[in-house]
């Protein structure tokens, strides 16, 4: 393993025999907890590369295709992209890398996941980082990712994707610069046999997720949020999220004993954690513990 690549590429196998990728950050030397890395809901591991670099040096860091996405396998069964399968794989994955405890860092779907694993399973959480996620979701947001997940729009080559994702994601990434865009689009979508470009998912997510919303978004998890005042909590949400309202981030606030808020300007939903106050907050959150 190099500096340029940082990580090691590995799999391991679901409950239900799926092969599941996982990329593996290892520090030359650390005791700290590491950290796993849980995506969203069409997104892969490559979101998080540049933040497990960030933090390698410090602990180690993990980060996996959840069935599905990436270099995971499909489901031939799309009624199992749901929430309790995910929680079923990640625990999967903790014991094939002999981990009791992690802290969890996830991104829309991804938070889901860490807070329903929490309150499941309380010890397996030092924290929880809940990238714009919470326990209420707002149904403009839905509505939004409910229009273009499973589409299957095939694109003729990288440029035409690259201008594609910046014309829709503009307001996402207001500061972003081409090279952003270019490493975004590609962390999103990957190349076919054929030379076209394709969402770097299985479609049939947007089958089950139109199918049975609740499985893939709920609405409603306070009940289970609540579950989780022994796990300290930090939130971050993109100042102009259409997922995460500011009102249900005070809520969170003034429910749980140990929680941290932060607003991150200039994004939606969502932020890519590797904005300066992201990596600066969650460096302090994480030392904190």
């Amino acid at each position: 393993m190099t500096q340029e690549t940082a990580f090691q590429e590995k799999y391991y196998n679901s409950q239900d025999g799926l092969k599941l990728y996982y990329r593996d950050y290892i520090p030359d030397n650390s005791d700290n907890t590491p950290l796993l890395c849980l995506h969203g809901l069409t997104r892969n591991s490559k979101d998080f590369d540049r933040f497990a670099r960030h933090f390698q040096a410090d602990r180690r860091v993990i980060s996996l295709d959840i069935r599905g996405r990436g270099k995971s396998q499909y489901d031939p069964n799309y009624k199992n992209y749901d929430i309790s399968v995910y929680v079923q794989d990640v625990l999967a994955l903790l014991e094939h890398v002999g981990l009791d405890q992690v802290i969890a860092v996830g991104t829309s779907m991804g938070g889901i996941i860490a807070m329903t694993l929490g309150a499941i399973r309380p010890d397996v959480f030092k924290a929880i980082i809940l990238n714009d996620i919470g326990p209420e979701v707002n149904p403009e947001g839905i509505e939004r990712i409910s229009g273009y997940v499973g589409n299957g729009i095939i694109l003729k080559d990288w440029q035409q994707a690259i201008a594609g994702v910046k014309f829709l994601c503009a307001a996402l990434f207001p500061d972003y610069r081409e090279d952003d865009w270019e490493l975004f689009t590609r962390n999103s979508f990957r190349e076919q046999e054929n030379g076209t470009i394709i969402a770097d998912y299985d479609q049939a997510i947007g089958t089950a997720m139109r199918e049975s919303a609740e499985n893939t978004v709920p609405n409603d998890l306070w009940p289970l949020f609540e579950m989780l005042g022994h796990i300290p909590i930090m939130t971050l949400r993109g100042e102009n999220s259409d997922i995460l309202s500011s009102e249900t981030l005070q809520r969170m606030a003034s429910i749980h004993p140990n929680f941290t808020a932060v607003t991150v300007k200039n994004r939606a939903h969502t932020p890519d954690l590797n904005e300066k106050i992201s990596l600066r907050e969650i460096g302090n959150f994480i030392n904190q513990l």
